[in-house]
C-alpha cells in the first residue's frame, strides 16, 4: 500500500438509499467524484438554500482534507417553469423565439453571478465544473430518443414521458408505495406531491409565449429532471460516487434522475445518496407572509459576518432540522471569537505566557493527538460536526489553562496551529491572519532574502538579528521564502 492510500481516511455517511451510514469506496483509487444539484437562477438564493450548499462544501472538504481528489460538480438550472414564467414577462405575444431566449439567458446570468457572489462570501470553494443545462439541450434530446427506444418512454403530443411501471426499482430511493403509483398517467409540471407518483415529462411542448428548442417531437424544451441526468453522466460519467441534495429532492427530482439515468445506462448510476434537512426561522417555516424570509444580503445588511453565519450552520449536523435563529448567529460569532483568539495565542513565542498559579500540567502534544483523533473519529462518522468541534473546544481550554501556567514551547504551540489550520480547511472560519507589515520591515525583509539568494550568512543573520531587536520573528520556509510576525 503505498503512503497517499495508506493516510487516506474513510470517511462513512448516511447512504438515503439504504437508510444506513456507510463507508464511501470511491469508484477509482483517491478520488471521489459528487454531483451537486446546484441553484435554478431566477432569484436570490434564500438562506435555506445556502445550508444546502454549506454542507455540500462541507462534505467536499472533508473528503479533500482526507487525502482525496475530489471532481465535485454543481450544475446551474437555467431552464425551468420558473425561470420562463419571470424571463418572459413584459415581452410582446409576438417577441420572436431568438428574443425570447435571449430575456431568459440575461435573467439567469443576472441570478447566477448574484448566486456566486453569495457562495464566495461564505467560502463556499468554486465547484470543479459547472455545468448550464442550457449547454446540454442535445444531450437531452439524445437520452430521451435512448429512453423511447428502450420502452422507458413515449411521446404524446409533442411531449415526451418517462413510463414509471418500466422501471422495477423505481421509487426505492424515497421508498414509495409501488401499489400507490399512477402508472399511465402523466404529468408535465416539474415539482407535485409525494401521492402523485405519475409518468413525468422528459420533454415539454411549448406553449405559446415561450422560449423552445427544435426536437424530433416538435418545438419544446427539456423537464427539469432530465437535465440533471444528462449533465451528471457527461461530467462526472456513468458512474459516480456520491449524489446530494436538500431532503426536498429526493422526490420527485432524485427519484426521477435514477430513473432516467439507469433506464438509460442499465446499471446503478450513484453509489452514495446523501441529503441535507430543512432550515427553519425562529421555530417556523420560512415565508416571506410571516417576515421571515432571508437573503445573505440581508443578514449582511443585519450586521451579520458572513462566517458566522457559515459557522452556525455548519456546527449543526446536516441530517437535523436546523432552528436559525439570530441569537443562534450571536453564539456563533463568540465561538468564532474564542477559536480567533486561541490561534492568536498559538502564534506568540510564550514570552508572556505561564504565569498563573501552578497546578498539575498537562502533555500539550498528547492532549492535541487526543483532539486530532477524536475530531477526524466524528467528522468521519457521518460528518457530525458538532463532536468534532467540542473536541476543538475542549482543547482551546485545555491549553489556555495549561499556557497560563507552564508556557506552551514554540514547537508546541506550530504544532497546535498546524491542527488549527487543518480544521479550518473543513470549516473556513479560523484562518491564519496575514499581519501586515510596516515598510521598513518589509524592507528588511527583501535585503534579507536576497543576501540569502547570494549566500551572503553573515549578513542574512545580521539582519534577521535587526529584525529581532525591532521586535519581529523571522521565520524561513523550506521553499526557500520567509515570513516576519510580531514577537
Amino acid at each position: 500500500m503505498d503512503r497517499a492510500m495508506a493516510s487516506r481516511r474513510i470517511l462513512s455517511l448516511f447512504n438515503t438509499l439504504t437508510r444506513r451510514v456507510e463507508p464511501v469506496h470511491p469508484l477509482e483509487q483517491g478520488v471521489i467524484r459528487i454531483y451537486n444539484c446546484g441553484p435554478t437562477v431566477y432569484n436570490f438564493a434564500h438562506i435555506g438554500n445556502l445550508r444546502t450548499f454549506l454542507f455540500q462544501d462541507l462534505l467536499r472538504r472533508t473528503f479533500e482534507a482526507s487525502g482525496y481528489d475530489v471532481k465535485f460538480c454543481m450544475n446551474i438550472t437555467d431552464v425551468e417553469d420558473k425561470i420562463i414564467r419571470d424571463s418572459q414577462a413584459g415581452l410582446p405575444a409576438d417577441a420572436s423565439n431568438a428574443e425570447r431566449l435571449v430575456a431568459m439567458k440575461a435573467l439567469t446570468d443576472r441570478y447566477t453571478a448574484y448566486f456566486l457572489e453569495d457562495l464566495a462570501r461564505i467560502g463556499i470553494q468554486p465547484a470543479t465544473y459547472m455545468p448550464r443545462a442550457t449547454d446540454y439541450i442535445g444531450g437531452m434530446i439524445a437520452m430521451v430518443e435512448q429512453l423511447i427506444a428502450k420502452g422507458h418512454a413515449y411521446a404524446r403530443e409533442g411531449s415526451v414521458y418517462y413510463r414509471i411501471g418500466s422501471l422495477p426499482h423505481y421509487g426505492d430511493l424515497a421508498h414509495l408505495d409501488r401499489e400507490g403509483m399512477q402508472v399511465g398517467v402523466s404529468v408535465d409540471v416539474d415539482e407535485y406531491e409525494k401521492d402523485s407518483a405519475q409518468d413525468f415529462v422528459l420533454w415539454k411542448a411549448a406553449k405559446p409565449g415561450e422560449p423552445y428548442w427544435e426536437s424530433p417531437w416538435g418545438p419544446g424544451r427539456p423537464g427539469w429532471h432530465i437535465e440533471c441526468s444528462v449533465m451528471g453522466i457527461d461530467v462526472l460519467g456513468e458512474r459516480m460516487d456520491i449524489h446530494t441534495g436538500g431532503v426536498d429532492l429526493i422526490f420527485p427530482h432524485h427519484t426521477n434522475e435514477i430513473a432516467q439515468s439507469e433506464g438509460c445506462l442499465g446499471h446503478t448510476w450513484v453509489n452514495h445518496w446523501c441529503h441535507g434537512e430543512f432550515l427553519m426561522v425562529e421555530g417556523q417555516k420560512m415565508s416571506k407572509s410571516l417576515g421571515n424570509f432571508f437573503t445573505l444580503r440581508d443578514l449582511i445588511d443585519k450586521g451579520i459576518d458572513p462566517l458566522s453565519f457559515r459557522y452556525a450552520i455548519q456546527s449543526n449536523h446536516y441530517r437535523k432540522v436546523l432552528n436559525f435563529s439570530f441569537d443562534g448567529l450571536k453564539a456563533a460569532d463568540a465561538s468564532l471569537a474564542r477559536i480567533r483568539a486561541f490561534r492568536r495565542r498559538m502564534t506568540g513565542t510564550g514570552e508572556v505566557a505561564g504565569r498563573g498559579d501552578w497546578k498539575e500540567a498537562v502533555d500539550p502534544m498528547a492532549r492535541l493527538q487526543m483532539a486530532r483523533e477524536r475530531f477526524w473519529e466524528a467528522m468521519a462518522d457521518d460528518l457530525n460536526t458538532p463532536e468534532a468541534l467540542a473536541s476543538l473546544f475542549t482543547l482551546v481550554t485545555d491549553l489556555n489553562a495549561q499556557d497560563d501556567r507552564v508556557a506552551l514551547t514554540v514547537e508546541e504551540r506550530q504544532a497546535v496551529s498546524a491542527f488549527l489550520d487543518e480544521t479550518n480547511a473543513i470549516f473556513g472560519g479560523w484562518a491564519a491572519e496575514e499581519e501586515t507589515l510596516p515598510a521598513e520591515i518589509e524592507a528588511l525583509l527583501a535585503q534579507r532574502q536576497e543576501a540569502r539568494a547570494t549566500k551572503q550568512w553573515a549578513e542574512s543573520d545580521r539582519l534577521r538579528d535587526v529584525l529581532k531587536s525591532l521586535g519581529f520573528l523571522v521565520e524561513d520556509r523550506k521553499d526557500g521564502t520567509m515570513s516576519a510576525r510580531r514577537a
